[in-house]
């Protein structure tokens, strides 16, 4: 009895998101696919911005114990860390350690480069969501233009049509609440994105300025 219940509970659940679907009109299939793509971009990023995979904890350890001390040791887990640590600050060290033939000023260049293009690909996602959350309200408003459209044929037709009036203002309304159901969301995921960016960006630069630094030192001792 109950399974039956349960069964009759989740059928109309899915009913009445079937039907709040149709009522939206042909723009609400638009926003739906606005939302998939938006929650797709969301998660990405998600996993993309992972500080493990940006700044790893041990990673920075072990820089930090090279820059106090600078001995086998350090530079021995250094490098032991950079290879288990695969991650953006590990591809900014290899740059640095690559060029130990360069002059300081090129390798300053270099890395400055190579993190540019890192903040690049940590912004993969987010033009996408700007244009969700620019077109997703358009897309309500398209909606809510032709539902009004609707209601209006019906009454200068000068008959009755109460049922095709009800069908233009639910579509007016739906398409306008979800609109702006998927950009909010999409607003929100920006900003925060936007702003672990920044965060890690000046990370890194702090970090790469000291590791550099203490290379150049390193190099010049020998």
């Amino acid at each position: 009895m109950l399974a039956i219940l349960l069964e009759s509970s989740d059928l109309s659940t899915v009913e009445r998101v079937a039907s709040f679907i149709q009522k939206g009109g042909v723009f609400i299939y638009f926003i739906l696919l606005c939302s998939m793509f938006a929650l797709t971009i969301v998660l990405y990023q998600w996993v993309l911005l992972q500080r493990d995979k940006i700044i790893p904890t041990n990673l920075v350890d072990s820089m930090n114990a090279y820059l106090s001390r600078g001995d086998e040791d350090s530079t021995q887990r250094l490098n032991e860390s950079r290879k288990s640590s695969p991650s953006v600050l590990q591809r900014l060290c290899d740059v640095v350690l690559e060029r130990h033939d360069r002059k300081d000023v090129e390798i300053q260049e270099a890395v400055q480069a190579s993190a540019r293009e890192e903040i690049i690909k940590m912004q993969v996602g987010i033009p996408i969501l700007e244009v969700i959350i620019a077109i997703a309200p358009l897309l309500g408003l398209l909606g809510t233009a032709t539902g009004l459209f609707t209601v209006f044929e019906g009454v200068g037709a000068g008959e009755e049509k109460y049922e095709e009036m009800a069908q233009g203002i639910s579509e007016a309304l739906i398409t306008t609440v979800s609109g702006l159901a998927v950009a909010v969301p999409a607003v929100i995921a920006h900003g925060y994105f936007n702003r672990r960016i920044e965060r890690y960006s000046a990370r890194l630069e702090v970090v790469m300025d000291k590791f550099v630094g203490a290379y150049s030192v390193g190099r010049t001792k020998k």
